[in-house]
């Protein structure tokens, strides 16, 4: 007990991660495509984004916390710090880089309020990977309450990113297009009328083949989004042309993919809504 009482914060802090697992579990438990599932999948987006942010922004200074001298002084820091990150979910939360990036990205297939165009840009963070393919499908910290709907397509500055399969409030669930599960039409740089179809490779990669065997591709070309499908608008940058190959037969030509996203480090998207 005396121990407890010296170590308040870091008794309340273990605290908080025993109540977070059990959130996880039973969301997992309850799935989060009922009710059930979508409220405690709701409260663990709610208690995971602190977590998420300020790992996001302090990094590798968090060890510092853990030491007894350090604690105090740390521990105001910390305060501040998430009370700075709270403000920022009401603001833009993407630094002006990214923020560059995606009005280039914006202006290039005609989103946001800016351009008069169909979509409205909404920035939103990464909060945990789903499964064993880690960077498949994601969770992001926004949903319903911000216009995000089934099917939101989610981007960075560098390109396509994916799309919202399930969403509720404070949460996504974003898969991403290295998924196997998720096929995007494309159309080659600046040859446009030669198309084809992507997919995930297992690998992190993506590979593809063309409509039209005789289509005349290289490696460093670049693919975009076709608009074919209905899902992804055309003109979103998808990635690089890496080998091009026939199948035996040569009746298919195929070619692996560089994605222009690196999904190891994603950090902070945005969702046209």
């Amino acid at each position: 007990m005396r121990w407890i009482r010296e170590h308040t914060r870091l008794t309340l802090a273990g605290v908080a991660a025993v109540v977070l697992l059990v959130l996880i579990l039973a969301s997992v438990a309850g799935g989060a495509g009922n009710p059930v599932g979508k409220f405690f999948q709701s409260v663990a987006a709610t208690v995971q984004k602190p977590f998420a942010m300020l790992g996001n922004t302090i990094g590798s200074g968090v060890s510092g916390i853990l030491t007894d001298d350090g604690l105090k002084q740390e521990n105001e820091g910390l305060k501040e710090q998430v009370a700075s990150l709270e403000r920022e979910l009401t603001e833009a939360r993407l630094d002006e880089t990214e923020l560059s990036e995606l009005s280039a990205l914006r202006d290039a297939f005609g989103a946001g309020p800016a351009s008069g165009g169909q979509y409205t840009m909404k920035a939103a963070n990464v909060l945990s990977y789903d499964g064993s393919n880690k960077f498949n499908v994601f969770t992001i910290d926004i949903g319903e309450e911000a216009g995000v709907k089934h099917d939101s397509i989610v981007v960075t500055g560098d390109g396509l990113v994916g799309r919202v399969y399930e969403t509720g409030g404070g949460w996504s669930k974003v898969v991403s297009i290295i998924s196997d599960s998720n096929n995007v039409g494309f159309q080659v740089y600046p040859e446009l009328n030669y198309i084809g179809v992507c997919r995930g490779d297992g690998k992190g990669g993506l590979a593809g083949e063309m409509l039209d065997e005789n289509a005349v591709v290289e490696k460093g070309q670049k693919l975009l989004t076709s608009g074919i499908g209905g899902i992804y608008p055309s003109g979103l940058e998808i990635g690089t042309i890496s080998t091009v190959e026939h199948e035996e037969s040569g009746s298919l030509l195929k070619v692996v993919i560089e994605p222009s996203v690196y999904f190891k480090g994603l950090k902070k998207v945005a969702v046209l809504v």
